[in-house]
């Protein structure tokens, strides 16, 4: 276990009618504890759990990937800063470790595969053939088998689209 608690800190919201800070849960929920290796967030759409991912990912130092390039109806600028209120306590001191999005996973895939193009050695680190030549499940789990054996702490946000 490498996270041992996230404590929100509501006072300091800049918003507290603007999506996340107006979701119930980060204005009631003073804490949450990590006792165990693998914690899952469940809840209905909307209620704040890929949100909270990426906010204690980002607040841990860890690299989100995303496709750049798309324009959004309605842009909230606060949609993504709710890692600013939060604080994290290490078990063990801070580790590396690594964002997955179901949602970016897709362009991931094509820029590996475009990387091997010019480097076909990288494709070792994801499990020794291309990405997207395999099906969808497989794919997934080349991926994870590669790339978390490596010790560290893994954020997984809808790993389960693939079964």
């Amino acid at each position: 276990m490498h996270l041992k608690k996230l404590t929100f800190r509501p006072q300091d919201y800049p918003k507290k009618d603007i999506y996340p800070f107006s979701l119930n849960v980060f204005k009631t929920s003073p804490s949450l504890e990590f006792d165990t290796k693998i914690t899952f967030f469940c809840g209905d759409n909307g209620s704040g759990k890929s949100t909270l991912l990426k906010a204690i990912t980002k607040r841990c130092g860890i690299y989100i990937w995303k496709e750049y390039g798309k324009t959004r109806f309605n842009y909230n600028p606060y949609e993504e800063e709710l890692y600013r209120y939060i604080d994290i306590d290490w078990t063990d001191g801070k580790k590396p470790g690594a964002y997955f999005s179901a949602e970016s996973y897709e362009h991931l895939a094509t820029i590996i595969d475009d990387w091997a193009s010019c480097d076909p050695g990288l494709l070792d680190y994801f499990g020794g053939k291309s990405l997207i030549t395999q099906s969808h499940g497989e794919s997934f789990m080349s991926f994870f088998k590669s790339r978390y054996k490596i010790e560290g702490v893994y954020f997984l946000d809808e790993p389960e689209t693939a079964l």
